[in-house]
């Protein structure tokens, strides 16, 4: 009874929100940005079952994103000195942008406003339409401080790239309220850490953000290299994340599951037309005919964790006893899993905290790619199909005692999960000042 009842909730509450996203719509058709405030503030939410109490009286509004809630969530755990978190849905902002854009109709899904434009129609935004669309946001801003009191300390956003949002900025620094940026885009190659400085398109951004924190280093330097005026707001805070990685408790466990976490035909891979025809294509279908070798050992629990906007088409049939889950993330089988083959994604960085045995790869005849791969130990990393094979067999049944600490992997996980000492008290400073 209880997962219908459930959804009938969740049907219900969708029915809610559509209707709430038809009044702001009506409500910018009106012009009227104290009535879009009203109805914004209805569409706010906290998290639930948090237990500790927050006696911060201040509120931060939160732009929402799964990842940077799971940081917040961990902050929020851990400490009663920071604000009091309201998350602003991301989709009412992109329905206002959207009704402030040319190719603005009525009939459309109202909760999925982001499905009918792009980067390309913030670009082309005319002066007219920027300047209403921020004068409008203006009036928002002001009303929803009105609305709670004058408690709104502080916006936070996890992203400087989020077109639809920059009027939303615009619009806070008007009103004297900081706009904070919380950056979680900071897993990336080396080359699309180049690519990233000299081909961003938002470094007009920084001028509304007044406080940015990052996980690492070679982030902190690529922000200060798109804007020198960072230098005086960045500060390195380390992921929060880690800590749902970090295992002290140790266990011996004989080695049977094994994790497959599926990975980006691009990932790593900077955007460029002479990168065309660079992908990870073969050495994720090598790492599939592996799998379906050793799944022929009825003692061995193979899962492969995908991700449903990035799954890659392999040429070989996946066999029916490895299981598959698209969704949520990659936390609960990455603890359960004993051996985990990854790539580059932060969930690999994750293994690797978690201290498993984590094998890298990279089987690509096109030497050049191994560029754009992570900073790995090269240890972990297989540069032939037989050499993993051969490892993942002399591991399978033998006992060990978890989690492993190789200090050779500490360099990777250093370098994007940044320094966990004091990560708690570095973001109660960060969302209170």
């Amino acid at each position: 009874m209880l997962a219908p009842l459930n959804l009938m909730k969740k049907k219900i509450y969708n029915y809610y929100l559509y209707t709430l996203h038809i009044l702001i719509f009506a409500s910018c058709y009106l012009n009227s940005a104290k009535l879009c405030a009203y109805f914004i503030k209805l569409t706010l939410f906290k998290q639930k079952n948090l237990k500790q109490k927050i006696y911060n009286k201040k509120i931060t509004l939160v732009l929402y994103r799964a990842i940077g809630e799971r940081d917040v969530r961990i902050v929020q755990k851990s400490s009663k000195k920071i604000p009091q978190i309201f998350y602003m849905r991301r989709a009412t902002i992109k329905l206002i942008f959207y009704f402030f854009s040319s190719k603005r109709k009525f009939f459309f899904n109202y909760l999925k406003p982001g499905l009918y434009f792009d980067e390309n129609d913030y670009f082309n935004q005319t002066e007219k339409e920027k300047k209403r669309l921020e004068m409008f946001w203006t009036n928002i801003i002001l009303n929803l401080k009105k609305i709670h009191k004058n408690k709104i300390s502080s916006l936070i956003t996890f992203n400087s790239s989020y077109f639809a949002e920059v009027a939303l900025y615009a619009g806070c620094q008007k009103n004297n309220l900081p706009v904070k940026l919380w950056f979680k885009e900071c897993f990336r190659s080396d080359p699309e850490i180049e690519n990233f400085v000299k081909k961003n398109r938002f470094s007009h951004v920084f001028k509304f953000i007044q406080k940015i924190s990052v996980y690492n280093e070679f982030m902190k330097n690529a922000l200060i290299a798109i804007d020198k005026s960072n230098s005086k707001k960045i500060t390195v805070n380390g992921c929060p994340r880690i800590y749902d990685y970090i295992n002290k408790k140790k266990y011996y466990k004989k080695i049977k599951d094994i994790l497959f976490l599926s990975f980006h035909i691009k990932g790593g891979i900077t955007p460029d037309k002479k990168n065309k025809n660079l992908n990870w294509n073969f050495s994720y279908d090598k790492t599939i005919k592996i799998l379906n070798e050793l799944s022929k050992n009825k003692n061995l629990n193979i899962i492969i964790k995908r991700k449903k906007t990035r799954t890659i088409n392999t040429k070989y049939k996946i066999n029916k006893k490895i299981k598959i889950f698209d969704e949520g993330s990659a936390q609960k089988y990455i603890h359960q899993a004993d051996i985990i083959i990854g790539h580059n994604s932060a969930s690999t960085i994750e293994a690797l905290i978690n201290g498993k045995h984590v094998l890298i790869p990279f089987f690509e005849k096109k030497k050049i790619l191994k560029k754009y791969l992570f900073n790995f130990n090269k240890e972990i990393i297989y540069d032939s199909e037989k050499k993993m094979k051969s490892k993942i067999l002399n591991l399978i049944d033998k006992k060990f005692m978890f989690p492993l600490k190789d200090k050779k992997n500490l360099k990777t996980i250093d370098k994007y999960y940044g320094n966990s000492k004091n990560i708690i008290k570095k973001y109660e400073n960060f969302l209170n000042n």
